[in-house]
């Protein structure tokens, strides 16, 4: 018998016997080494989330920060506007530029910029209002002064002084929208002047007896015209029929390009050549509003505890988008995506190009709805919920660039199409109007049934060329 000489394999754990010691000082020292690796991982992931939230604190801040901005800077250009249709401040395009501030303003500051303007703003309303109750009335300027300062003073009584930064924010967006309200005044007169709109002076007409005049005489620069009347009281004065001239339609054109700035131009990527005749024909017909009797507001709630307005717009959204859409005319019966089966407000698809798209908060300061991210040949969705505190029907104003549909608590209440859309658009943006001062970028209006409590709105919105917007209006 022979000894097997085949070599045996070493045993598997013989370096551990051999050097135990060593060998617990590599899994000692491993153990630490990998609990650090993730410790340090789940520190750097904290430490980002928490980089972004202050990014997304920062950026609310921030954007605040430019709206308060924005309000004070329009103050400005109003005031400067009411100045030269007063012929108190000559014509210029100052006010007309863009301007960026390196350093920005804290609200108590702004605020107390805001009220010098307001201020301003008051000064020349009182001067001009004087003016004209003067020529009425046939009475000293100075006189006319004094009565319509006193009036002022017993409509308006002063605003308490703010406390924090959120009510210094509420008195900013408050004289904004009373400086707005002494240009609508002030073009209102511009345009009476332009077209020689009689005003009668009944105040003056009690004072003085029957007489009312006629006004017959030649107008001045501003449009305005004097002339002695004749009727059976002592004396009367009107308006006369005056030539405006350059000045009185220049003055109105700038007021309106402020008023109701046109939306912007943006250069086309998918459509070099053109729209061609992509958009239906017929003539579309805009629904028309009583601006005389018309109340704004914004928002989500109809009734009690919501806005205090007859005219309602739906200004805040969840949007998400933009999803790949058809070119040219197939926008109109365009892709169908995941939020048409249903809204999940934490979800994210892939959208157009590969993105990642989101749903987003939008609250809109200016009218109308835009989506954040602008792309041609594009699909966009928005959900909200409406509060009512009461069952009851509402009419539904609505209008797109380029097409949408409309779901009631998942009932399709609007459905655009091409129907009349050059029309539309021609007198959306070529024609001088009054659609965004009166929330009235809409092609139609139909009458639907709200119920108490909470009420579900979905849209969906496809975009074809450059600009794009979303636009619901609720009326009783």
């Amino acid at each position: 018998m022979f000894a097997d000489d085949t070599a045996r394999p070493a045993p598997a754990f013989g370096p551990i016997r051999r050097h135990p010691f060593i060998f617990l000082s590599l899994v000692l020292h491993a153990v630490p080494l990998v609990a650090l690796y993730h410790l340090g991982s789940q520190r750097i992931e904290i430490a980002q989330r928490a980089r972004q939230q202050r990014q997304v604190e920062s950026g609310a801040r921030l954007t605040a920060q430019a709206r308060l901005e924005k309000r004070v800077h329009d103050m400005e250009r109003i005031q400067s506007l009411l100045a030269q249709s007063a012929g108190k401040q000559p014509a210029g395009n100052k006010e007309d530029e863009v301007q960026f501030s390196a350093q920005p303003k804290a609200p108590d500051e702004l605020l107390k910029q805001a009220k010098d303007l307001a201020r301003k703003i008051d000064e020349i309303e009182r001067d001009t209002k004087a003016e004209r109750l003067a020529q009425l009335l046939d009475i000293p300027k100075e006189k006319a002064l004094e009565q319509v300062a006193e009036k002022a003073r017993a409509e308006e009584p002063p605003a308490a002084e703010p406390q924090t930064p959120a009510e210094a924010a509420a008195q900013i967006e408050q004289l904004e929208a009373k400086a707005r309200d002494a240009l609508e005044q002030r073009r209102q007169q511009l345009e009476q002047q332009q077209n020689g709109v009689q005003v009668a002076a009944d105040a003056g007409a009690a004072q003085r007896g029957a007489g009312k005049g006629n006004g017959k005489a030649d107008g001045k620069g501003d449009g305005e015209g004097k002339g002695d009347g004749q009727g059976n009281g002592q004396s009367g004065r009107g308006l006369g029929n005056g030539s405006a001239g350059g000045v009185g339609r220049q003055m109105l054109d700038r007021i309106a390009a402020f008023t109701n700035p046109d939306l912007p131009d943006r250069m086309t990527k998918a459509y070099l050549g053109g729209a061609g005749t992509m958009f239906g024909g017929g003539i579309a017909h805009m629904p028309t509003v009583d601006a005389a009797t018309m109340v704004k507001g914004a928002g989500r709630m109809i009734g009690a505890g919501g806005t205090y307005a007859n005219r309602v717009w739906v200004n805040r959204w969840y949007l998400i988008g933009p999803f790949d859409g058809r070119h040219g005319a197939g926008l109109f019966a365009n892709y169908h995506h995941p939020p048409e089966q249903g809204v999940v407000l934490d979800a994210a698809y892939r959208g157009k190009g590969g993105r990642l798209v989101k749903w987003d908060y939008v609250d809109m300061a200016r009218y109308p709805l835009e989506p954040p991210v602008h792309a041609e040949d594009a699909v966009y969705y928005g959900y909200t919920e409406l509060m009512l505190d009461a069952a009851q029907d509402l009419t539904i104003w609505v209008g797109a660039d380029d097409d949408a549909q409309l779901w009631l608590n998942d009932r399709l209440v609007w459905e655009g199409g091409n129907a009349n859309k050059d029309s539309f658009f021609g007198q959306v943006y070529e024609t001088r109007n009054t659609f965004v001062r009166d929330y009235n970028l809409n092609e139609g209006k139909r009458v639907v049934h709200f119920r108490k409590g909470r009420n579900k709105l979905f849209f969906k919105l496809s975009n074809g060329p450059t600009r794009i917007f979303f636009s619901l209006v609720l009326t009783k």
